[in-house]
């Protein structure tokens, strides 16, 4: 009874121990990316192509801009589907330049992959844009993309 007693004891306080170790920082695919975007009419002809940064907040939301003028910012959701895989959906609006009236409401689907390391990301999906007369153009795209942190501060993302 001795040996029980002592055992479980000592299971408790490991165990108790244990959790009061700091939790080792999993990052995941919350926080800011910088984004490579190559838009394709989905059957291998490059578009255009495109950078943007992508925000992705704990709460499951996304917020995107793209160094277009002619798109306004991306809002949307996230959410983890499998291991490092992620799926998300946002949407904008994109103008004829320059700046012009509203010319379409984009629909994103992207099915995002976290490599191991955390720092990098690629995707694929689909872009469909509905214009003002209900004719739909669907577009598909890929991501590569890296995060951004302070320590990121030295290097040269004006390219």
């Amino acid at each position: 009874m001795k040996t029980s007693m002592f055992r479980i004891w000592t299971i408790v306080t490991l165990g108790l121990a244990a959790s009061m170790l700091p939790a080792q920082e999993r990052r995941g695919l919350e926080g800011v990316w910088e984004v490579s975007v190559t838009v394709t009419d989905c059957h291998g002809t490059t578009v255009r192509t495109v950078r943007s940064l992508q925000l992705f907040h704990r709460d499951g939301s996304v917020i995107e801009t793209s160094n277009l003028a002619s798109r306004g910012i991306s809002e949307g959701v996230w959410k983890p589907v499998g291991d490092r895989t992620y799926d998300a959906s946002y949407w904008f609006f994109r103008y004829p330049p320059p700046q012009g009236p509203f010319a379409s409401f984009a629909t994103i689907k992207d099915t995002i992959t976290l490599d191991s390391d955390d720092d990098h990301f690629t995707s694929s999906g689909t872009v469909v844009d509905r214009e003002p007369d209900g004719t739909t153009l669907t577009s598909c795209f890929t991501h590569t993309a890296n995060r951004l942190t302070d320590l990121d501060e030295d290097k040269d993302h004006s390219q």
